[in-house]
């Protein structure tokens, strides 16, 4: 069947692939929301467009009239989920990259003028739609502690519930010596998770690497920053197939770095290639 159109329904890391897909094969974007009424499909699609419609010109809301004549949109998503979407597609994901238009977005003084690291050590929130849990994505602290040491100053890039988390974030945040979007600066994008990607686009501009649990971080950074060196640690046994994806930016001379690990993995030793990788970004 001919693709014609690549359909979202959400607004996370997975749309924001998706979006890039659809840039690298010259396809349009329809948001088709998964709601019955038209009230709420309607919301729901203005909500989406409003945060997408950043990365990418080429995307359109369907009414909801219409809604079922985009049935057979290409659900490019889903066939991520499902384990058959075509590894050769990497090689054209990692050839396009997203240039929105930057106007009126949070400016991140604090973070002017310093070599900025990502880490993501945790993950507090999944929806658990790759197969695997946050627990079961998340790690032990003690795997970053080589991070404490280091000179660089470290950014907290997981997303978290703003109250229910709090205390583990300023936790980590004591323990890491971390910067954390909002807490210092730009309170409107404290926690992450339902703040619009565009507000972090220049935190992420002033990085000079990445290094931690795969999310939707991972997906803004090689899709607008792919030059930013990234080390993604992901559980094997989720559905991204992460090690095509590392392979088709390698190609290119993007130094990205896709480590897996799973309930087997031994730690100690885990932790010694995680540093070992990512020293070696940093040199």
């Amino acid at each position: 069947m001919e693709k014609n159109s690549i359909k979202i329904s959400s607004q996370f890391g997975h749309e924001v692939m998706a979006v890039n897909f659809a840039k690298a094969l010259g396809l349009p974007v329809v948001i088709v929301p998964n709601k019955d009424s038209k009230e709420e499909f309607k919301a729901e699609s203005q909500k989406i467009y409003d945060n997408m419609s950043f990365f990418y010109d080429d995307i359109y809301m369907v009414p909801f009239e219409e809604k079922d004549k985009y049935a057979d949109a290409w659900d490019i998503i889903g066939e991520l989920k499902a384990g058959t979407l075509d590894s050769a597609l990497w090689n054209h994901f990692a050839a396009s990259k997203l240039q929105p238009v930057i106007e009126n977005l949070p400016e991140y003084a604090d973070l002017w003028n310093k070599a900025n690291v990502l880490i993501i050590p945790q993950k507090l929130i999944s929806d658990g739609a790759c197969g695997v849990t946050a627990a079961q994505q998340s790690l032990p602290l003690e795997v970053f502690n080589f991070m404490k040491n280091r000179p660089e100053n470290k950014v907290l890039g997981q997303h978290f519930h703003k109250v229910n988390d709090l205390p583990t974030v300023e936790n980590l945040a004591r323990e890491f010596n971390l910067y954390v979007p909002g807490m210092s600066e730009n309170p409107e994008v404290f926690g992450i998770r339902g703040v619009q990607h565009k507000k972090y686009y220049n935190m992420y501009a002033s990085l000079n690497a990445s290094v931690g649990i795969a999310g939707t971080h991972t997906w803004l950074l090689l899709t607008l920053f792919p030059e930013i060196p990234q080390v993604i640690l992901f559980n094997k046994n989720g559905v991204e197939n992460w090690k095509d994806i590392e392979a088709a930016y390698q190609a290119l001379g993007f130094r990205i770095y896709c480590i897996g690990f799973d309930e087997n993995t031994d730690m100690a030793a885990l932790s010694e290639e995680i540093e070992e990788t990512f020293t070696k970004l940093l040199a």
